[in-house]
């Protein structure tokens, strides 16, 4: 399935408008080149696309006049789309404002048509009488000109068999049915404001969204791994010898080591029978079953694969569908604690989109991207990162790779989004939605986003050692240089929108919702470095007026959202700057008050009282001490988001984007 979709036009519209839909990866093609969707031009006829009959039938934006074709007048008559019977008094120029289709307030809303449009102005072609199964969209002049029930309606969305946003009707089987944009307004005019942003959005709304697979028939799978004889007797044997090990990695009872050398065996063996379906990780592989046999030979004491760790270089093969075996014992981030001996059959996500983008503005040598394809205990959980610093070694080598898991990513962003998005009744932009819906477009999102935020650490005004792993620090600090990173990122993504990359939209939408929605309910609430990160972003755009919480539903203010985050992302780095000139001291402090100028402190913080009551003459491990574990608590909006997704925010360990 296509990640971006094709659209035909029955006649020519204004190359700006074309140019516009382009940009945001759309592609238009012929009438036989099996179109996703189809444009259906003022004065034009349906045309043989529209009656798309190998598969799922295309999608239908239709531009109306007041003289619509006996065909086209069928179609939106069995859609339950009519032309107003008395013209509009005035069709002057006016605004259009979003009318909700859900009857029910607690329904969740329609996709918002309006996204990105600012206050668009159109001129009125006709208004519409609409019927089930279709609903209205949009109306002339916004509630406080009239109600949605009295104001003439201008566009209407039809998508019967669309049970997310509908509802399905009985007998229906999901996705058997054309969705159905009709605009009343004219989007032709690219000069009209929001023109060019509401076709984009009513095409990407009515284009097919058949759910696309991680990963498409033509790339290599790998998937078939899963169930050699081999992997399936290396799993089991790692698992047996887990249950053996200490929290060091070692077999501490003498009495359970022949048992450990019999599993061992097990997957030495299997290991380097993997080396010849894996021929690309022979080197490696041969001494992984070195160290292997060298651990059981030695007593099985503290585990050593500095060996087999250095022969690891999967930096020098991003090849998009490169398998690998990686078997170590270590720790995994966010997952568990104890060096086990850990397997991992995992997969390369190197799309050519990001391969060019890193060799030509963004280079990041070390960084690798990959997806699960099966894994033991330690990545059932909520880790979704490989890097050698885990791996239990007698020695610290050069790093020179770290990967990181784009499908566990995608998946729990997806997962945690959507539900965040139905309990706070946020209008998804139609883009935003097919975000959500499509796991291997997700997934390509994520690994653009993560190669500009890992190259970030290492790159800017830095008034510390940018390896802050190793400093015991105010976790608020970790918390702004993680944050500095995702909007350095989102910046980025703002420039590759403007230069025509059809993700970089994408990667605002992904770095929004998932610092909005899942980092602040996610984790406990002892130095949650990421989570703060969230509420700041929340707050500051709360204050700056561009997020709103008003009658239960969550908005924003999407033309005004990328210049809010930027304001954002350049405090930030004007800390930074300033601080390089500061003593460490003074750095926390300003650090501080920057947060505390958008979020407010735990009543009983003592940083919040500023100098005159911390311990800033001694050394700086007293100011960390003296940072609560939750400096700044939860608001009540968080409170309650983490009561209503919490479970679905539970449901993500170990998720893969098969889920």
């Amino acid at each position: 399935m296509r990640l971006f979709p094709h659209v035909h036009l029955t006649a020519d519209l204004d190359a700006r408008l074309v140019d516009h839909l382009l940009r945001h990866g759309l592609r238009v093609v012929g009438p036989d080149d099996d179109p996703d969707v189809v444009v259906v031009v003022s004065g034009s006829g349906l045309g043989s696309a529209a009656d798309h009959a190998s598969g799922a039938r295309p999608g239908l934006v239709v531009l109306l006049d007041d003289a619509p074709t006996p065909d086209l007048a069928a179609l939106l008559r069995a859609h339950g789309v009519a032309l107003r019977p008395a013209p509009l008094a005035d069709p002057a120029d006016r605004p259009v404002a979003v009318c909700s289709p859900a009857t029910d307030p607690a329904a969740a809303p329609a996709e918002d048509l309006l996204a990105w449009a600012g206050t668009p102005a159109f001129r009125v072609r006709t208004a519409l009488e609409v019927t089930a199964p279709a609903v209205p969209a949009l109306w002339v002049g916004g509630p406080q000109q009239g109600s949605a029930r009295t104001a003439p309606v201008v566009a209407a969305l039809a998508a019967p068999a669309q049970p997310s946003v509908f509802g399905a009707p009985s007998g229906e089987e999901p996705g058997s049915t054309q969705r159905l944009v009709v605009l009343g307004v004219d989007v032709t005019d690219p000069e009209a404001p929001g023109a060019a942003a509401v076709l984009l959005n009513a095409v990407l709304w009515a284009a097919r969204r058949e759910t696309a697979p991680a990963e498409s028939d033509e790339r290599p799978d790998g998937s078939d791994l899963v169930d050699h004889p081999s992997w399936r007797a290396l799993k089991e044997a790692v698992t047996g010898l887990q249950g053996l090990q200490g929290a060091d990695g070692a077999v501490p009872e003498r009495a359970d080591h022949e048992r450990a050398r019999a599993l061992v065996a097990t997957v030495a063996e299997a290991v380097a029978r993997f080396a010849t379906l894996l021929p690309h990780d022979e080197e490696h592989l041969a001494a992984v079953a070195k160290d292997l046999v060298r651990w059981a030979d030695g007593g099985f004491g503290v585990p050593d694969f500095l060996d087999s760790l250095t022969a690891f270089h999967p930096e020098r093969q991003r090849v998009d569908g490169r398998v690998h075996l990686v078997v170590f014992p270590m720790y995994t981030q966010n997952g568990s604690p104890d060096r086990h001996l850990e397997a991992v059959l995992l997969r390369v996500r190197w799309p050519q989109v990001v391969a060019d983008l890193e060799a030509q503005q963004f280079s990041n040598p070390m960084f690798v991207p990959v997806t699960f394809l099966d894994f033991t205990a330690g990545y059932d959980t909520n880790s979704a990162v490989l890097f050698p610093e885990t791996v239990a070694v007698r020695e610290v080598p050069a790093f020179t790779w770290g990967a990181i898991f784009a499908d566990r990513e995608a998946a729990r962003f997806r997962r945690v989004v959507r539900a965040a998005a139905e309990t706070t009744r946020l209008a998804l932009p139609p883009d935003a939605a097919r975000l959500l819906a499509d796991q291997r477009l997700a997934e390509e999102t994520f690994v653009l986003w993560d190669l500009v935020h890992d190259r970030t650490h290492m790159r800017g005004d830095l008034p510390f050692d940018p390896f802050m792993i190793k400093q015991r620090m105010p976790y608020f600090l970790y918390s702004l240089e993680e944050l500095r990173c995702d909007l350095t990122a989102f910046r980025a993504a703002v420039r590759l929108e403007a230069e025509g990359v059809p993700h970089a939209r994408l990667v605002q939408y992904a770095v929004l919702f998932d610092r909005l929605f899942r980092f602040p309910v996610t984790g406990g609430r002892v130095r949650n470095y990421d989570g703060l990160g969230g509420q700041l972003l929340f707050a500051w755009l709360h204050r700056h007026g561009v997020l709103h919480w008003t009658d239960s539903r969550l908005t924003l203010d999407w033309p005004r959202v990328p210049d809010a985050v930027l304001a954002l992302g350049e405090q930030i780095e004007q800390l930074y700057w300033r601080s390089i000139d500061r003593p460490k001291t003074a750095h926390w402090l300003a650090a501080y008050a920057l947060v505390a100028g958008t979020l407010e402190p735990h009543p009983a913080s003592v940083w919040v009282q500023g100098p005159p009551a911390l311990p800033v003459d001694g050394p700086p491990k007293g100011l960390t001490d003296a940072v609560l574990p939750d400096e700044f608590p939860l608001s009540m909006f968080y409170e309650a988001l983490g009561r209503k997704i919490g479970d679905v925010v539970a449901s993500t360990s170990g998720i893969v984007g098969s889920a």
